[in-house]
C-alpha cells in the first residue's frame, strides 16, 4: 500500500508537470480541440444516417450516440496515455533510463504506463462526456438510477481494459525491443466502435467470451439501458480485476528477463 501510494503522489507530480508544460502552448491545446472535435464528427456522422433509415437489433440512434460516446472515451485514453507511454517506454528500453525507473520505490508498471500525458487529446473526454449527455437528453436516458451507476462501474472498467491492452501491446518491449503490438491493441479498440450483437451471434460470442470487446462498449451500453441485467456489471469488475492482475504479473516476469544499462 506504500508503494501505491508514493506512485500515486509520483504521477500526480508528473501530470502536473504536463499541465504547467501544457499551458505555455495553448494554441496547441485549441487546436488539438478542434481537431478533436472534427474526428468526433466524422466518427458520430455515419451513425446517425444509419439510424435515420433503420434500427439494427434495437440499436436506436441514443444507443448509437452512447456506445461511440463510451468509444470516443477510450479513445481519448488511448491517445492520451497508452500511445504516448508505449512510445516511451521503448525509448528508455533503448537508452537505458528504465534503470532508474526501475530503482525508485514506486510501481515500475503504473510509472511506465501512466507516467506521461498528452495534454492536447485531453478535451476528447469533455467531448465524449458531451456526446453521452446528448444521447441522453435525445430519448436515450437510463432504465433506472441504478442502471446508469451500474454502467459507470462498467465504463471505468472499460477504461482498465482499454490500459491494460495497451500495457500488453508493448510490454515484450523489456526483452524484444523491436516488439510491437500497437496494431493489435488499435484493431480491438476498432472492433469496439460497432455494437458486438451486430457482428453476427458467433462473433458476437468470441467478442465476448474469448476476446472481451464487448466489454470496452457494447456491454456498458446494454447495462446503461436496461438491456442486459445489472450482474454485468460485476462481471465486468471481475474482468477488469483478473485482467490487471494478469497484466501486472506478466510484467513482473517480463522484468526477470530485462537487461538493462546497468547490468
Amino acid at each position: 500500500m506504500g508503494e501505491l501510494l508514493r506512485t500515486i503522489r509520483a504521477l500526480a507530480h508528473c501530470w502536473r508537470a504536463e499541465f504547467s508544460a501544457a499551458s505555455e502552448y495553448r494554441a496547441d491545446l485549441i487546436s488539438g480541440t478542434f481537431v478533436s472535435a472534427i474526428w468526433l464528427a466524422v466518427s458520430v456522422a455515419p451513425l446517425l444516417v444509419v439510424s435515420t433509415h433503420t434500427s439494427a437489433a434495437g440499436w436506436t440512434r441514443p444507443r448509437l450516440l452512447l456506445l461511440s460516446a463510451v468509444w470516443y472515451l477510450l479513445d481519448a485514453v488511448v491517445w492520451m496515455i497508452i500511445g504516448n507511454n508505449s512510445a516511451r517506454l521503448d525509448e528508455r528500453v533503448r537508452d537505458g533510463s528504465l534503470d532508474a525507473v526501475l530503482l525508485q520505490p514506486v510501481n515500475s508498471l503504473l510509472m511506465c504506463s501512466l507516467r506521461h500525458l498528452y495534454v492536447q487529446d485531453v478535451p476528447k473526454v469533455a467531448l465524449a462526456i458531451l456526446l453521452g449527455g446528448y444521447a441522453v437528453a435525445s430519448g436515450g436516458g437510463p432504465a433506472t438510477i441504478v442502471s446508469g451507476m451500474a454502467a459507470l462501474v462498467t465504463i471505468a472498467c472499460a477504461c482498465v481494459l482499454m490500459w491494460a491492452a495497451g500495457v500488453l501491446s508493448s510490454y515484450k518491449s523489456l526483452s524484444a525491443v523491436r516488439f510491437d503490438g500497437w496494431r493489435v491493441m488499435t484493431g480491438v479498440h476498432d472492433l469496439a466502435r460497432i455494437p458486438t450483437p451486430l457482428y453476427g451471434t458467433t462473433l458476437h460470442l468470441l467478442l465476448t467470451v474469448v476476446l472481451p470487446v464487448s466489454f470496452l462498449t457494447t456491454v456498458p451500453a446494454q447495462v446503461f439501458f436496461g438491456d442486459i441485467p445489472l450482474w454485468w456489471a460485476g462481471l465486468s469488475l471481475a474482468l477488469a480485476t483478473a485482467v490487471v492482475s494478469l497484466t501486472a504479473g506478466l510484467w513482473r516476469r517480463e522484468l526477470r528477463r530485462y537487461t538493462g544499462a546497468m547490468s
